[in-house]
């Protein structure tokens, strides 16, 4: 069944020309096939062999041209696939190079992390309970731990600052909104370590 011109419009080259170069090896079988079973007794049987003949000649000059003409569309195939892998390679070392930069990101996220973590932990341990009195000695140990805290807090408090402004800039939404967290923690530890320090201040004598 003949193809229909809006259907050939759909199809690429190379499809067109191995569809076209099909239908010539087609055409060739059933001219073959004719031509073989021809009696060959009459003149019109050797007139019409010739006839048939003759188009099985075109038929194979139409096959040569569809094999160049394949041969073509298969060589700008493969160009047009070299081309788009190397695009795709080019990608691929993108990908590779933001896993590598995101992996950092965790890496550094959970080294910083960890700091607040034992941060609370220390701070946790300084607690007691509400009312109880610190004699001298111990006044004098929460004050020298809570000022090495507040050392570490204040660096820890900008580190955090400055990886959630990194994690925007990468467009890492779920380690910036991580970030929000950790400074969120260390903003809370900056307040108990207040509450500590007017605890240890006010002990009664």
């Amino acid at each position: 069944m003949p193809m229909s011109n809006t259907n050939k419009k759909n199809q690429s080259p190379l499809v067109q020309s191995v569809l076209a170069l099909d239908e010539h090896f087609g055409e060739l079988e059933r001219l073959g096939n004719k031509i073989n079973s021809l009696d060959m007794k009459s003149e019109f049987d050797f007139e019409h062999a010739q006839r048939l003949m003759n188009r099985f000649a075109e038929c194979g000059e139409g096959v040569s041209v569809e094999i160049s003409s394949l041969a073509t569309h298969l060589g700008e195939a493969r160009e047009r696939a070299e081309a788009m892998a190397k695009g795709i390679s080019a990608r691929v070392d993108l990908i590779t190079a933001r896993k590598g930069e995101k992996q950092a990101k965790i890496d550094k996220f959970n080294a910083l992390s960890e700091k607040v973590r034992e941060l609370s932990v220390l701070l946790s341990q300084m607690r007691r309970p509400q009312g109880e009195i610190y004699s001298d000695e111990e006044r004098a140990k929460i004050t020298m731990s809570l000022s090495q805290i507040e050392l570490q807090l204040g660096p820890l408090i900008l580190e955090a600052q400055a990886f959630r402004k990194e994690a925007r800039e990468s467009k890492m939404k779920l380690l910036e909104q991580n970030a929000d967290s950790l400074t969120a923690t260390l903003q809370t530890i900056e307040q108990r370590l207040g509450a500590l320090n007017l605890r240890a201040e006010s002990n009664p004598q």
